[in-house]
């Protein structure tokens, strides 16, 4: 009999199955979509550790929303971040001193794991479009893995998708420059979370990521819904146009499903260990939750997964802010969600961008809010609740 060792047992079995990757990251499970779900497919450029913290929140919530079908997580990932980068200029503009870090293969994985789910993932190119019409097909095939997984998720699904990109938006452009006639049918909408409106002199952190890439999908015809993360060049201002505000402290999160709550310590402590599944069911030193409750967490991305998942952020009768089923609305219920204003991008060279307000003959819509302080205000009461809603998939293993 002929004998095996554990690399010859491997390779026989990669031979004999080619559908399994030892990555597991890129296949895609087959998957029934419920006609009262929406598909989504998600390009976050989100690494472990994380560069943004939001990052880890927020992929949370198309896991927890049930509203939510999520088919796929492309991670839009740039070598600029993977190391330390200490910016431009003297003033060191766009720096980021603690990388290095990698695609974020392992958060998709715990809540996969957490929410018993088998969402694929793939990494996309790391460098930016040389062009706007570039199709980066040179960037070899572990690079490519997530344009193949977009391409594939698009072709099965039997209905349009919601694409939300928080990153540099490079997967679209790229997209568009391979499969234009496949997006154009299988794409509803594009949620996209970047740029700065009004504009500022210096380009938003997710347009400097690529501002040839941004370029070219606010240049489409594919209907986008643009969240500006910064007014006027500010990426913390209160604006009408943009989505920031700001949780003060995680304190709420001391009542969170708990092995939501390792989640998110493994993440926000940064930490090494490499069985990365196990420690979700381990209590965790008091010192790394400590530490995470205490912290203040700026926000950028919920506006996106409330219009996505048709959820509403409303003041009660009694005063009180909730975020609601749009079927849950009351009579007494004041609307807080944000708005969309019909537009025709004017894109700028630098990537920057100017918009001409639309009657509706246009496909664009640009996110507004009319009291940024009440909005903000609202969400720091009414996201916590939501957030304590969220429950994990429990397993056992006695």
């Amino acid at each position: 009999m002929k004998q095996f060792t554990r690399r010859t047992f491997f390779k026989s079995v990669s031979l004999t199955l080619p559908f399994i990757s030892l990555s597991g990251s890129s296949q895609i499970p087959p998957f029934n979509m419920s006609s009262n779900k929406v598909p989504v497919i998600d390009i976050t450029d989100l690494y472990h550790p994380p560069q943004d913290f939001d990052d880890t929140f927020d992929l949370t919530f198309p896991y927890a929303l049930p509203e939510i079908e999520l088919l796929g997580v492309l991670l839009d990932v740039s070598h600029r971040y993977r190391i330390k980068y200490m910016g431009e200029g003297e003033q060191g503009w766009y720096s980021d001193p603690t990388g290095g870090r990698e695609p974020g293969i392992i958060p998709v994985w715990q809540l996969n794991y957490l929410f018993d789910r088998a969402v694929p993932c793939a990494p996309c190119p790391f460098i930016p479009m040389a062009r706007t019409t570039d199709p980066m097909t040179t960037r070899g095939i572990f690079e490519n893995q997530g344009l193949q997984l977009f391409k594939s998720l698009l072709e099965q699904s039997p209905q349009p998708v919601e694409v939300v990109s928080f990153g540099s938006a490079r997967p679209i452009a790229v997209a568009m420059n391979r499969f234009p006639e496949l997006l154009q049918k299988k794409v509803k909408r594009i949620h996209l979370c970047a740029g700065s409106y009004p504009p500022g002199k210096m380009l938003e952190w997710n347009v400097k990521l690529d501002p040839d890439a941004f370029v070219r999908v606010i240049s489409g015809n594919i209907p986008i819904y643009l969240y500006p993360c910064a007014s006027e060049g500010n990426p913390f201002a209160l604006g009408n146009y943009n989505t920031y505000w700001l949780l003060p402290n995680l304190e709420f999160m001391k009542e969170i499903d708990p092995r939501l709550l390792r989640y998110l310590i493994y993440a926000h402590s940064r930490s090494n260990r490499i069985d990365f599944l196990q420690v979700l069911e381990e209590e965790l030193p008091e010192n790394d939750k400590s530490t995470l409750f205490q912290r203040a967490l700026n926000v950028w991305t919920l506006d996106v997964w409330f219009e996505v998942a048709k959820r509403l952020l409303v003041q009660r009768a009694d005063g009180s802010y909730q975020i609601i089923l749009s079927t849950e609305k009351k009579p007494g219920d004041h609307l807080l969600s944000g708005t969309f204003i019909p537009i025709k991008f004017r894109p700028l060279p630098d990537g920057n961008f100017e918009v001409e307000k639309q009657n509706g003959e246009t496909p664009h819509r640009l996110f507004y809010r009319e009291n940024p302080e009440k909005h903000q205000k609202a969400l720091q009461e009414a996201l916590p609740k939501l957030y304590k809603s969220f429950k994990t998939v429990s397993r056992n293993y006695n």
